[in-house]
């Protein structure tokens, strides 16, 4: 299941179950800019009302940090107007050794009653299957920050498409492959830069809805034919050369 800051809003208030997420942007989730910088044990950590926010990769030294979980969950917040669990943010937990994480397992079996845990980590692999099954687990979404190399390429071949002379030459089907290469290089397929192509010819209004018929199926021809090959590359490379093929008349208005 993939989280939503508003799910993880209402989490933050209601503290009514522990949620283990996996991902690599949780700060965009959990601001700290309404929290406030505590130094105890030695550990710096931060605190807002009942909730607590440890990052465990910016620890130096985590000999005391068993103590100070301790001491954080050994009751509510008996201070407040009204009866309230405290919030333990444990993040990039994968950076405990074994012995520190079955230490702050057992803590959360014995501190139910005081306490919610959000854990947080970025390599499932290093989590104990004992820990990571008595939480909610949820996943971030995967934050693309490739869109502008999408966009690029996307020009690139716009601008190739214009500059093609009566037939296609060498030294364009070279630069062709270029683009492709450089492409695989940040992407593991080429679908974002389909949809961007496709959407961007079926809504030129100067291009004729049969040649735009003939683009959208070729392509899916492609797909179909090149959905199993591993040498991705030369599947982006025929669809390119496919545009050439089918907007040769109609370039001026790309």
């Amino acid at each position: 299941m993939i989280i939503t800051k508003d799910f993880l809003n209402k989490l933050l208030v209601h503290k009514n179950i522990n949620l283990f997420i996996n991902g690599s942007n949780i700060n965009e989730y959990i601001p700290l800019s309404s929290y406030r910088l505590i130094h105890n044990h030695n550990i710096d950590y931060y605190i807002y009302e009942n909730n607590y926010y440890i990052d465990f990769d910016s620890l130096n030294s985590n000999h005391k940090l068993i103590d100070l979980i301790n001491e954080l969950s050994m009751a509510p917040n008996f201070y407040t107007e009204y009866y309230s669990k405290k919030l333990i943010i444990l993040l990039n937990f994968d950076s405990l050794n074994n012995n520190n994480q079955q230490s702050i397992k057992t803590i959360i079996d014995n501190t139910s009653i005081s306490c919610m845990y959000i854990i947080h980590t970025t390599n499932m692999n290093k989590i104990d299957k004992n820990i990571s099954s008595r939480f909610l687990y949820l996943s971030l979404p995967v934050k693309d920050c490739n869109d502008n190399i999408t966009n690029i390429t996307y020009r690139k071949i716009i601008n190739a498409l214009k500059q093609k002379k009566s037939k296609l030459e060498p030294a364009t089907i070279s630069h062709i492959r270029e683009i492709c290469y450089m492409y695989y290089m940040v992407y593991k397929n080429s679908t974002p830069l389909q949809i961007l192509l496709v959407q961007n010819i079926c809504s030129n209004n100067y291009i004729p809805n049969s040649i735009k018929h003939n683009v959208v199926k070729e392509i899916s021809n492609i797909n179909h034919l090149y959905q199993h090959s591993y040498r991705k590359p030369i599947f982006l490379e025929f669809i390119i050369i496919s545009l050439f093929k089918h907007l040769e008349n109609y370039t001026y208005n790309l």
